[in-house]
């Protein structure tokens, strides 16, 4: 599956364990570099449900079209659905923003 990135910043983290760390802190860093390769490792986005372990599932709200994937913890991967083949990466967040 192809990735697009909106900043510089979550592409160059996305290969980049030192920037991935620097950007998220160390554990998440490492999840975020892991969750993108399987993103690139699966040809079609709907076989992403598959993998329990991503516990993928869409929005609500103001983030509906949006899809969340769980890195560790409160930590999420927020992603956008482009094609059955792309996904644009969103953000990585809190979701109980503290």
């Amino acid at each position: 599956m192809e990735i697009e990135f909106p900043s510089n910043h979550l592409a160059s983290a996305s290969v980049n364990l030192s920037e991935a760390s620097r950007l998220f802190g160390v554990p998440i860093g490492r999840k975020y570099i892991q969750r993108l390769a399987v993103l690139r490792a699966t040809e079609k986005f709907t076989e992403l449900y598959g993998h329990r372990a991503l516990r993928l599932h869409p929005l609500k709200g103001n983030l509906t079209g949006q899809y969340s994937m769980t890195l560790t913890g409160n930590y999420r991967l927020i992603i956008e659905k482009v094609d059955e083949d792309r996904v644009r990466i969103m953000d990585v967040e809190d979701y109980h923003g503290d």
